[in-house]
């Protein structure tokens, strides 16, 4: 961490709670110091908006731009990317005499924080299903009138005739059959299986992350003795939330897919088609003539 930047009592420092204590009385100095150890074990345990509001009395009372930067680095551990990103960039508007290698660094953090935030975004965008186009109805099979054969020395048919008579036949019973599933059919269960792996990845991700947490505020040389492995372990901490809420966010979205896949997979039975059947007079009895 870069010097100006050791206050942070997410990165460790007592390099703040020193000043408060030239520009105060010693008793203001050690609510000051309680309170700053208060926002860290909130922030690092989760509880957020209690080290956000922490913090925000400290810079009141104070006016120390750092307290701005601790507030940034508490919501970018809390995965609160865009809160993250404003908070450095008014850190960066109120702190006067920053240096240009710190200057680096938070704009660092900020890009960082906008590019997580676009991420989640993309990754929580809805699944928007195509609908089905509707089958084609089976159109029945024109019918066909058979006419008698003429008897022999008669000519062809005249317009006396008479009419063909038509008998309704009911339809007969027959199970559907049903078209074979689209390809719906497969990614429902690819979309399922996504999502509870990216579910378990969260999971593993989110307990990993509470864990480096516990081991961060039960080490006794953190923040202060052992600098290494303290930004070791907050930086572990970080990775992990990451990744939770990034396995998270898919999980999510494979369920959403899923779902939708799951609603469009419906095989559709095949049209009934219906029997037909005309008879005209003939001279030794009917001629009939039909469509199943």
């Amino acid at each position: 961490m870069l010097p100006i930047l050791a206050v942070s009592l997410l990165a460790g420092g007592p390099a703040l709670a020193g000043k408060a204590g030239k520009a105060g009385k010693a008793g203001k100095a050690g609510k000051a110091q309680a309170m700053e150890r208060a926002a860290k074990k909130a922030c690092l345990s989760g509880d957020y908006a209690k080290g956000i509001s922490i913090l925000a009395e400290l810079y009141v009372d104070t006016r120390e731009p750092n307290y701005l930067y601790n507030q940034g680095r508490c919501y970018e551990q809390n995965v609160r990317y865009v809160e993250a990103a404003e908070r450095f960039k008014e850190y960066l508007r109120k702190k006067a005499d920053i240096t240009d290698a710190d200057r680096v660094d938070v704009n660092k953090h900020i890009a960082e924080c906008d590019a997580a935030a676009a991420k989640a975004r993309a990754l929580a965008a809805p699944v928007v299903a195509q609908p089905m186009p509707a089958a084609p109805a089976a159109a029945a099979p024109p019918y066909t009138q058979v006419l008698p054969a003429p008897a022999y020395g008669q000519g062809p048919a005249v317009a006396s005739t008479p009419a063909p008579l038509t008998l309704a036949a009911p339809a007969a019973p027959a199970a559907p059959v049903a078209e074979p599933h689209g390809w719906q059919h497969t990614a429902k269960w690819v979309a399922a299986g996504a999502a509870v792996a990216f579910l378990g990845l969260g999971i593993a991700e989110h307990v990993r992350y509470y864990s480096k947490n516990s081991d961060f505020n039960n080490n006794p040389d953190c923040p202060n003795r052992d600098p290494a492995v303290c930004n070791s372990l907050a930086n572990s901490a970080d990775t992990a939330q990451t990744v939770a809420a990034v396995g998270y966010g898919a999980a999510a979205v494979a369920t959403g897919a899923a779902i939708v896949f799951w609603l469009t997979d419906a095989p559709r039975p095949a049209a009934a088609r219906q029997a037909r059947l005309a008879c005209l007079p003939a001279p030794a009895g009917l001629v009939c003539g039909g469509s199943f």
